[in-house]
């Protein structure tokens, strides 16, 4: 038998005893204080009865917690207490609870209690009390109530004989909703109801639920802060419509904590409810809550009585909580009930004792699983409601983080209480353990399951991951219940965000921090065990987009977690994965409900294979590379949530623990929230920038269009790489010459990534499930040369170069390269090359014009002096739609002009880039050109026309129209380049394979191409300390103002046709070269024209003035000069070459003829008909006796010149 409770007096920090007495019983939560107010000695002890009807005259105080005052100044606050009597009622004894139990303590005596005094033997409450709980509720005890006291159960009691009169009752507006049964209520003075009103009543849920104004809803309710004001989100729990028609209800009310907030966390944990209706009976109430099937559960209330004289802890049933912000006043704040304490959770749907997956929030990916209810089990799994739990997201849209806005990447906390209500929890039955299951939305995983592995075809069940984790009330989560239509102004959207960014990540975290003993586990599992290739102990799962995550199937430990995979060109493949082991945080991430996870940071990544292979381009998510405070690369992202990318990116709040993933190593705590805002700012700029290049205006629109759409898609789910750095060695074969006019700080891929793998499944194999071929990755690579990128924002020609340093004859330089990337195949591919050029044939470029029509038009003149080569990709047709090639090539015809006063201008007409080779040290590049080099017209000493050179524009010409003359291809530039530093570039020139097009030459009619029948045949390009004599040229001398060639020097050699010499002549033809060489010394304006013209005589040696007839007879040969003289009785002109000085020997002894020297004289149709003439004439050495014959040529000595003539 216990001790009775009694009141035991308090004394002052000196011992010094006062007229305060309280109760002091173990376990009690309240305090009960008593005063003494009469006249009488003060005894250590004060029996409960004696309290009432002792020589006292005491006045019964109640609070929720004890005033600290107690320990530092009783006798004061006794005095206190005794003027607040004595200023508040008669002659009458006080009943009341304290307003606080800290300064000011004291409330409006009716609202916190009521007068009683003796009336014949009975103890009768004289005035009422009209208790405000809050601006709807009001707690009324009236007068006429008899006081006794019940010793047995430490309480006082009000009554009254009439049951009919509603005297202790709770009140809406004029509405009385709740009256205590036998008009009976108890007030213990000690245990765990200390202090509050306890009395049981028959709810009639019509009346009680029928909401404001005349009831209270029944429900949850958040809150959020939308930058303007609050806004509110009212959850049912309960369908009020299919509920019993009256529950039996056990309430306590406290004065001084009518919303269970004073009371503390650790009293609401253990389960002591201040203020709130109790049910009793169990009865069956149909929730808003639902398993992972959809079916509603059944919330059954236990632990209350009508027969306890208070509830027990944790008893289910109602909670007063305020509608209204927690700091408001009692009246000013309405209230609302939320559900509290333990349940028994079943459904129809679920056998007795079932496992039950009790959805958690929106997404059924997500749920707690536990044994349903079993009324044959020892101990049922029960759901428990904690009352008093925050409800308000301060920040909430999160407004996009930038760094101009002062901690606004600050980690805020998702839910504080400045508006509260209840959250819940899974008490262990003691059997299975409770489950906590949580998939990336959209993305569960489905294995070979025991059941399964002889289906034909086979089908995978359900297996997702697993948490095993005891539930706490020390730490509850929050649970919408969602299957009732919310009361609210909020759209679905917002509805669904504050679940996804709010209540889901919040949920998460505190499931995941009860579960130290499983995480324990995993980790143990992940160090022990080493991942073999085939092991059929291990549990192999796929998700809808074909990741293959391979983990423990006792602990759940993740092992291995393939996402995707690419061909590695050797008939292999490169995984995208988590290799083990993966880490504690990237497993607690991956098995998020609402994942959204940025990484820059790669330390919580474990072993992260990311390379892979497109179309012969090779990406990898470097993370961590390239990270700065105002600079983002490699930045990986795993979307599997609500919410688009666009939205989710904008602040760190709405992200999967940032404070693991997205905070780059070394970052100090104090910085952390300018880190997360840098790189939620440069997330927003970089998709913004992606959403304006797609704009059907953008030169890149077709580039960026589906990079725009998936992003802005809330539907769109999968991995994600932004700005990926690209290496060198990341091009394709065929093109990796492009790495040298690369600049590789700014080369990167603008986004790559994947959504879907084909998986196939073999029950019988080991393992049962592997990808088959490649995942479905896309990409996009968009590198533009800043300068170019300028001209194409001010809509510039993509065609027009830009200007380089150039520190050689030739720079390279790529301007544009885009390569868009679909399905694992190169979707679109565009680039622009550009080599500039500074010397051309050892003479300076001057300017460069592109698209003239020579001798027409004009073209324009260019800002830099270079070429630009468009980049195209051409997809070949067949069995292999992966083949295809690269080709660059010009489009627009580019005329550099020289500073020369011989060539003045190259025209390209058509040039080709090609890589070569690429090895491990030097990848070689080669452009070949197809193009004009146009001449000037040369003029003899005397003023008249001398055109050698007979190829390029007519004099006078403007310079905008130059580009005509000799057509040639086969001009080949080659780039090498070193792989380790690719912008050192060596370029070398040949014109060794040079050919000539006479079919698109601009010959000039009064050049000597056409005056002489000239032939093309060769180009030299003359080495160092070489002339033309070491190509076996003789001098020919003409009329024009020339100097002597200096290296370098290169030039056009022609075949003349001389004719036949007749059955001694050996079997090659009788013909000559003709060579025109000039070099680069002679500069625009130049009076002096650096040209040789040369001829090479046909069966002599090099450079000799004597050839042999087979070997009988030997010519020699004086001077040779070419001349240009007018026809006689004409205003035609004739080009002559001449020999001087012929002798013949015979065995080499005579000479013929003995007494005279001979000149050969070959000369062109002045009709530029293509034929040659020629005729001879001899000189007598005898100075009186001389004359000259003409020796007629017979016809077959008119020769026509072979080939076409334009």
């Amino acid at each position: 038998m216990t001790d009775p409770t009694v009141y035991v007096q308090i004394a002052d920090p000196k011992g010094n005893p006062t007229a305060l007495y309280e109760t002091r019983e173990a376990g009690s939560v309240g305090w009960a204080g008593y005063l003494v107010t009469a006249s009488v000695s003060l005894p250590a002890t004060i029996g409960l009865t004696d309290s009432l009807s002792g020589p006292y005259n005491g006045a019964y105080i109640f609070c929720v917690d004890r005033p600290a005052i107690l320990d530092t100044d009783p006798a004061g606050f006794a005095e206190q207490l005794s003027a607040y009597i004595k200023s508040s009622i008669t002659a009458n004894r006080a009943f009341f609870w304290l307003q606080s139990s800290t300064a000011p303590y004291f409330g409006t005596f009716a609202n916190y209690g009521f007068q009683f005094g003796q009336s014949f033997n009975n103890y009768v409450v004289n005035t009422n009390m009209n208790a405000v709980l809050g601006a709807n509720l009001i707690f009324n005890v009236q007068s006429s109530l008899v006081m006794t006291v019940d010793e047995a159960n430490a309480q006082l009691l009000l009554s009254y004989p009439l049951t009919t009169n509603p005297l202790i009752n709770l009140q809406t507006g004029k509405t009385i909703i709740v009256a205590a049964t036998n008009v009976r209520m108890g007030v213990p003075v000690a245990g765990q109801s200390t202090g509050c009103a306890v009395f049981n009543a028959s709810l009639s849920t019509a009346t009680v639920f029928a909401g404001a104004p005349k009831g209270l809803q029944l429900g949850l309710q958040y809150a959020y802060y939308d930058g303007a004001q609050d806004q509110t989100l009212f959850f049912p729990v309960f369908a009020l419509g299919a509920m019993p028609a009256t529950l039996a209800a056990q309430l306590v009310v406290d004065p001084s904590d009518p919303i269970n907030i004073v009371v503390g966390g650790a009293a609401l944990a253990a389960g002591y409810l201040r203020s709130g209706m109790l049910l009793s009976g169990a009865p069956a109430l149909p929730s808003a809550y639902v398993n992972q099937q959809g079916n509603a559960l059944t919330l059954t209330p236990v632990g209350a009585n009508v027969d306890n004289v208070t509830p027990p802890a944790r008893a289910g049933g109602f909670a007063f909580a305020s509608l209204s912000p927690l700091a408001s006043t009692a009246a000013s704040r309405n209230l609302y009930l939320t559900p509290t304490g333990t349940s028994q959770v079943a459904t129809a749907s679920v056998a007795a004792g079932a496992q039950i997956g009790l959805l958690g929030g929106l997404f059924g990916s997500e749920a707690v699983v536990f044994p349903s209810y079993s009324s044959s089990a020892e101990q049922n799994c029960l759901l428990c409601f904690v009352p008093s739990q925050a409800a308000y997201a301060p920040t909430f849209p999160f407004a996009p983080a930038s760094l101009q806005q002062s901690g606004s990447g600050t980690l805020q906390p998702r839910l504080t209480d400045a508006y509260q209500t209840a959250w819940a929890t899974l008490l262990p039955s003691g059997g299975a353990p409770t489950v906590y299951q949580a998939q990336p939305e959209g993305s569960p995983l489905y294995g070979v399951t025991a059941a399964q592995q002889n289906d034909v075809p086979p089908i995978l069940g359900s297996t997702p991951p697993f948490l095993p984790f005891t539930g706490s009330t020390a730490a509850p989560f929050p649970l919408i219940a969602y299957s009732l239509t919310p009361t609210t102004s909020a759209s679905a959207k917002t509805l669904t965000d504050y679940e996804s960014q709010i209540v889901a990540p919040t949920r998460k975290q505190i499931i995941s921090s009860q579960a130290s003993a499983t995480n324990l586990a995993r980790s143990a599992v992940r160090k022990a065990r080493h991942l073999g290739a085939k092991d059929a102990s291990l549990q192999y799962s796929t998700s809808p987009q074909g990741f293959l995550v391979t983990s423990d199937p006792a602990t759940g430990a993740y092992l291995n977690v393939l996402l995707g995979q690419s061909s590695n060109g050797a008939g292999g493949y490169l995984p995208f994965s988590f290799a083990q082991p993966v880490s504690d945080a990237l497993e607690s991430a991956l098995q998020t409900n609402q994942l959204f996870l940025v990484a820059v940071n790669p330390v919580n990544l474990g072993t992260f294979n990311s390379t892979s292979e497109i179309a012969g381009w090779t990406f990898s998510a470097q993370v961590g590379h390239g990270v700065s405070p105002s600079s983002y690369a490699n930045v990986l992202i795993l979307k599997f949530c609500s919410g688009s990318l666009v939205e989710r990116v904008t602040n760190p709040n709405q992200w999967t623990a940032p404070q693991d993933f997205s905070l780059a190593p070394d970052t100090a705590e104090s910085t952390a929230s300018i880190a997360y805002a840098g790189l939620a700012q440069w997330l927003q700029a970089y998709l913004a920038d992606a959403i304006a290049k797609a704009q059907p205006a953008q030169p890149s629109a077709r580039f960026y269009e589906n990079f725009a759409t998936l992003v802005q898609d809330p539907n769109w789910n999968g991995v994600l790489v932004l700005n990926a750095d690209l290496s060198v060695s990341d091009l394709p074969p065929e093109i990796a010459g492009l790495a040298a006019g690369i600049d590789f700080s700014r080369f990167a891929a603008h986004h790559f990534g994947f959504t879907v793998s084909r998986v196939l499944a073999d029950p019988t194999a080991t393992p049962p499930l592997h990808m088959d071929g490649e995942s479905s990755f896309f990409g996009l690579i968009d590198y533009e040369q800043p300068a170019y990128q300028q001209n194409i924002d001010n809509n510039v020609d993509p065609n027009v170069p830009v200007a380089v340093p150039v520190s050689g004859d030739f720079q390279f330089t790529v301007l544009l390269l885009q390569a868009l990337f679909e399905n694992t195949r190169l979707a679109d591919f565009e680039s622009r090359v550009q080599l500039s050029v500074a010397t051309l044939f050892g003479s300076t470029v001057t300017q460069t014009v592109s698209n003239a029509v020579p001798g027409v038009s004009d073209g324009a003149k260019m800002p830099g002096n270079a070429v630009v080569l468009v980049g195209s990709y051409v997809a070949q047709s067949g069995d292999d739609s992966s083949a295809g090639s690269y080709v660059f090539q010009q489009t627009q015809t580019t005329v550099f002009q020289l500073n020369s006063n011989v060539l003045q201008a190259v025209a390209f007409d058509h040039v080709q880039f090609n890589t070569l080779s690429s090895d491990a040290d030097t990848t070689v590049s080669r452009f070949i050109v197809w193009g004009d080099l146009d001449f000037v017209t040369l003029d003899a000493t005397d003023g008249t026309g001398f055109d050698v050179l007979s190829f390029g524009s007519a004099a006078g010409t403007p310079a905008l129209q130059l580009g005509a003359g000799l057509s040639f291809s086969n001009f080949t530039i080659t780039l090498s380049s070193p792989n380790a530093t690719p912008n050192v570039q060596t370029f070398a020139v040949s014109t060794s394979n040079l050919n000539y097009d006479l079919s698109s030459s601009t010959a000039r009619e009064n050049g000597l191409f056409k005056g002489f029948g000239l032939q093309l045949k060769s180009f030299i390009t003359a080495g160092p300390n070489e002339m033309p004599a070491n190509y076996g040229f003789l001098p020919v001398t003409s009329p024009l103002n020339l100097t002597t060639l200096s290296y370098p020097w290169q030039g056009v050699v022609y075949r003349v046709t001389m004719g036949g010499p007749g059955a001694l002549a050996s079997a090659a033809g009788f013909d000559s070269d003709l060579l025109l060489a000039w070099a680069s010394s002679g500069t625009a304006g130049s009076t002096q024209t650096p040209v040789f013209v040369g001829l090479s005589l046909p069966g002599a040696s090099p450079g000799a003035k004597l050839f042999s007839l087979q070997g009988v007879f030997k010519v020699a040969v004086g001077s040779i000069s070419l001349i240009r003289q007018q026809i006689a009785g004409s205003e035609r002109y004739g080009y002559c070459l001449r020999l001087d000085d012929i002798a013949v020997k015979i065995l080499g002894i005579a000479k013929l003829p003995p007494d005279a020297t001979i000149q050969f004289f070959l000369f062109g149709d002045p009709d530029n008909t293509g034929s040659l003439g020629w005729y001879a004439a001899w000189v007598a050495n005898d100075s009186a006796t001389q004359f000259t014959a003409k020796l007629a040529a017979p016809e077959s000595r008119l020769l026509p010149v072979s080939g076409d003539r334009p």
